[in-house]
Formats: structure tokens, sequence, C-alpha cells
């Protein structure tokens, strides 16, 4: 997220003439290109589930196994992602895009989708990491990376060091630089894991295993499909804000901006939630599951409520920080209160379903996102924006009903699954909460080593 702020930053500082349009282009590019790069990096998600799982129940060779198989994903999604990237730019205009919204938007994203091999490789060593409690060298590559970025974007986008400004093109070469960057240093990290770990790779952990495949892809799919749902919500807005100018498409490129960037910390303890909830699931110990998706719920919806109210009282200064532009900054304004409201169903709907993936139950937030974002929040939207005068509010208005309706069905969903799991305990005296579906048969045989330590 640092390279999304930075180049935010970055790109406001280009000429008063050019920077809307750049931004306007930013925000296509990055809306459609994100929508679908993390869909495939959430076919990942079997992953971390399954090695969390595998770590809480001492089977340490099988995370390093799961690992290997995860690059035959990665290797299939890379070219089918960087494809369906230049389609989606390529089919602009039959939205209603401006010519010169659809021209820029083309020069940022072909080199932005060179960077798609590292990004995904770096997120299955993440998923790896994170999944066997070693999180030192995600840490050090997140709060280096702004660093890098910001000397990408000073040499190509705004011409430094003899290099002439590539205008929003080199907002685009800088990401790919920090991404390259980012993927050697989890490269060492997890190298210096698995020693620590007492494992060594070998090739026939990079063999086809069929079972292994199919028990990630089991789990991955439907966190791909959802993922693909909330993200085309943004690229779905961003695409319509063009046919309302470019002033409101540079304003929701300030709002997507500022709250992803605030979503940051929720999104970081839904990883700890789901490292958290596998592992005590590998355990078969429901309280610890309990525990920490209520902990997690609780820090997560603390802190976004603290800055939901930062958004709603300091509006403007907020949207000053990426425009300079009075009229960009009092459409962008209105929305950052709005965006108070969806971010607490955003939160609740993020931590309950990194809990639910914990637990190997991707399908469930899958359909809770699908209905309530394409069946009711976007349609809304749509109707409020076009046909009843609210513009650029109307389409957050209806992406707000659908982040509030999104938390409050999950919330309810988790209290039902946490009473039954009570019931079944009581009866059988054990859950099996991770069952026998995503585990592999020859890996479910292997011997355990001791498990983890409970935290």
């Amino acid at each position: 997220m640092s390279t999304y702020l930075v180049d935010g930053l970055m790109i406001a500082r280009l000429p008063a003439n050019y920077s809307p349009l750049a931004q306007a282009a930013a925000l296509l590019g990055n809306t459609i290109f994100y929508a679908i790069v993390f869909s495939a990096i959430y076919l990942l998600n079997g992953l971390e589930t399954l090695v969390a799982q595998a770590y809480g129940q001492g089977r340490r060779d099988e995370c390093l196994h799961l690992l290997g198989q995860s690059l035959w994903i990665i290797l299939f999604a890379t070219p089918a992602v960087m494809l369906l990237t230049l389609g989606a730019v390529a089919l602009l205009p039959l939205f209603g895009t401006p010519h010169d919204v659809v021209v820029e938007t083309g020069r940022y994203v072909r080199p932005l989708v060179l960077s798609t091999l590292p990004l995904m490789l770096y997120m299955a060593l993440r998923r790896y990491l994170q999944s066997v409690n070693n999180v030192v060298w995600v840490a050090a590559s997140l709060i280096t990376a702004a660093a890098v970025n910001w000397f990408g974007d000073w040499v190509f986008l705004l011409g430094r060091l003899g290099v002439p400004s590539l205008g929003i093109a080199g907002s685009a070469w800088g990401t790919l630089l920090v991404r390259a960057y980012m993927l050697l240093l989890l490269a060492v990290g997890a190298v210096v894991a698995t020693r620590q770990l007492g494992l060594a790779a070998t090739p026939a952990m990079l063999r086809p295993d069929w079972a292994r495949l199919r028990a990630l892809l089991l789990i991955g799919w439907p966190s791909a499909l959802e993922n693909l749902a909330e993200f085309s919500v943004s690229t779905y807005m961003s695409i319509l804000c063009t046919r309302l100018g470019t002033i409101l498409a540079a304003a929701q490129d300030v709002v997507l901006n500022l709250n992803a960037f605030v979503y940051q910390v929720p999104a970081g303890l839904s990883y700890a939630t789901i490292t958290r909830v596998g592992q005590a699931a590998g355990r078969d110990n429901r309280e610890q599951v309990e525990r920490a998706a209520n902990v997690s719920l609780m820090l997560g919806v603390g802190f976004i409520a603290v800055a939901g109210l930062a958004f709603a009282v300091f509006a403007h200064f907020w949207a000053g920080l990426y425009s300079k532009n009075v009229q960009v900054i009092a459409a962008a304004a209105p929305i950052f209160t709005i965006c108070a409201f969806l971010l607490l169903g955003d939160t609740t709907f993020v931590m309950l379903a990194s809990a639910l993936t914990g637990l190997g139950d991707t399908r469930t937030p899958m359909i809770v996102s699908l209905v309530w974002n394409w069946g009711i929040g976007m349609p809304l939207g749509y109707a409020l924006a076009f046909h009843h005068g609210y513009a650029l509010r109307g389409l957050w208005i209806g992406r707000g009903v659908a982040s509030v309706g999104t938390g409050l069905t999950l919330l309810v969903w988790w209290q039902v699954r946490l009473r039954r799991n009570g019931q079944r305990e009581r009866r059988h005296g054990s859950l099996n909460l991770i069952g026998t579906l995503h585990t592999p048969p020859h890996a479910a045989a292997r011997t355990s080593l001791p498990a983890a330590p409970t935290v």
C-alpha cells in the first residue's frame, strides 16, 4: 500500500494542467490491474490456511511442500493476469471513457503489468513466512518499500539523474523497481526461515502434486472470486466516474488512496487472523480459535472507528494532501464522511472472513460479498448517481450500504457457527475443526513433530 500512497503523492507534483488527467489514468489503471492481480493472489489463500494448519499440527515439512506447489499456481496465473489487464484497458472506450484518459491509462498499465510475477512471488513467500510465525523479513520489506518507491518515482516520474520524465508511465516503472526489491528481500528471508525450521528444499517439492494443488485451490478459488467481486466494485465505480468528468474521477482517486491506506491496518490484522485461527484449528482448539477471531475483530474495529472519525472531522485536510485543485478537494471532502461508516462494515467483514478462511471456509464470505456488492450495493449506487442526481456521492452511498451489509451478515453467521461448534464439542468431545477435506492423505500420514507453542 505504501507504493500506492507514494505514487499518488508524487503524481500530485506533476504540472497542474496534467495532474488531474494523470490521476484519472492512475485510478483506472490501478483499479483494473489490482482487481485482476489480487484475485490471482487470493488463489494463494489456501497456502496461508494450510501452512498455518500444518504448522499448528507440527508437520513442518508439509509447510515447505505447500510453498513449492503454490509456484505452479503462480506460473499459470501470471500470464493470465497480464493478458486480462491489457485486454480490459483495450475495452475502456466501450464504457464511454474519454480518449485522452484511455491513452494515458494504456501508457501506465503496460509497464505496470511487468510487476505481476515479482508481486505474486512476493505474496507467496509472505504467506509462507507469516504462517510459520516469521514476520521480521516481511516487516523489513514493507517498512523500506516506501523509500525505494519514492526513489523510483523521483527518477522516472519526475525525471531526475539524467532520466527524462516518463509522465504517468514513470510511476509504473517505479512500482516495478520496488517490487523486484521486495521479492529479493523476502527470498533471502524464506531461505533463512526454512533453515531455522530445520528443513531443506528438494526438487521433489516442486513436482506437481495434484492432491496438494487441489487442496490449495479448493480454498483459494472462492477467495479469488470474492476478491474479484470486491475489487471490481472499485473498478466499476472508477469507470463510471470518468463519465462524470475528470474532476470527480480525480476526487475518486484521492478518496480511494486514503481509504485503502487506512484499511491496511485491518488488512494486516486479517493475515494474523488467518494464521492464528489456522494454527489453533490445526490443534483442534475451539477456545483459541474464538479468542483469535474476537481479539482481531476488537482491534480492527477499534482502530477503524478512530480512523473514521478523523476522516469525517478533517476531510478537507486529507483531500488537500493529494490535490491542490480546489474543485477536486471540494468533491472529495464529503465522501470521507461516507467512508467513516463503510470502513466499519469492511473491517468487520474482513476480520470474520479471515477467521473463516483459517478454518478452510472461503465460500461463505464469497456468497455474502457477491450478494451485497453486486446484488444490492452497485445497482443502488448507479441509480443514485445517474438517475437521482447524487453523482459521486451516490456511488459511494451504494458502496457504503454493501459494506455495512456484508459486515453485519458475517457477524450474524459467525455467532451461529460458534454456537454450533460449542454444541458439537459438548456432544462429541472433539471438533475436528479443519476436517479432512483440505488435508492431502499422504501428508496426514507423516509423523508429527511437536506442536507449535500456544500464543
